[in-house]
């Protein structure tokens, strides 16, 4: 009886595996957003695929000009969100991006991005206060501020939470995160980076980051012209 009972689970096992090899299998379409993140290797950021287009906003710059998402166009950018009275996160931050400048302008000098300085403390923050802080970590950054109806929908649509605590008149503290946002030439979010952050992970992800979107080119969706 085990002989015969043996032999027709051998037969059914074989015909479960052969159904199971003739099933279509559906195929991965080239430059599938998941395969794309996993080809990045980065030290510390977290690559966006897609990439996180920016929203509509106006802010203005030190020399008084306005600075839109289309300030973004053309160029790769790191994005930093802080203050000038900030005692520790912004200091080190700049100063951190500062190095990690200096390494790629070494490494990869036609690769250079443009670091921007986004204030969330417009009370305080005027054009020149702006202006002279970030000349003590490189007078190339720019710097960027708006009241603070205009700063709510990039700071929404980036997820950066800002918290004021009063104490006496101008005398407050102003509580953000860390986060450096790597921005794309289609003022898109390509990846952040989160503290602790460090001048050579910044430098490696930014470069690693930069180098596959060059090569893979824009999505079909990215493709289309920016909203």
């Amino acid at each position: 009886m085990i002989g015969p009972m043996l032999r027709v689970l051998v037969v059914a096992l074989v015909v479960l595996v052969a159904l199971m090899l003739a099933i279509p299998r559906p195929e991965r379409a080239p430059g599938n957003a998941a395969d794309t993140a996993a080809a990045i290797e980065t030290e510390n950021a977290t690559v966006y695929t897609p990439p996180r287009p920016l929203p509509d906003f106006e802010l203005t710059d030190v020399d008084g000009r306005p600075f839109t998402k289309a300030s973004f166009a053309d160029r790769f950018s790191l994005v930093f969100f802080g203050f000038t009275n900030c005692p520790d996160v912004c200091p080190i931050t700049l100063q951190v991006l500062a190095s990690a400048v200096e390494r790629i302008e070494t490494e990869a000098p036609d690769a250079v991005p443009t670091v921007v300085f986004v204030s969330v403390d417009p009370f305080r923050d005027t054009p020149e206060r702006i202006r002279a802080y970030l000349s003590g970590f490189d007078p190339s950054f720019e710097g960027v501020t708006g009241p603070d109806e205009r700063l709510e929908p990039l700071l929404r649509a980036l997820g950066v939470h800002v918290e004021k605590h009063e104490h006496h008149g101008e005398q407050y503290n102003v509580v953000h995160s860390g986060v450096v946002f790597f921005v794309g030439p289609r003022a898109e979010v390509l990846a952040i980076s989160s503290p602790p952050n460090k001048p050579s992970a910044i430098a490696s992800d930014y470069l690693a980051v930069r180098n596959a979107y060059l090569e893979r080119g824009p999505t079909s969706a990215e493709a289309q012209p920016a909203p």
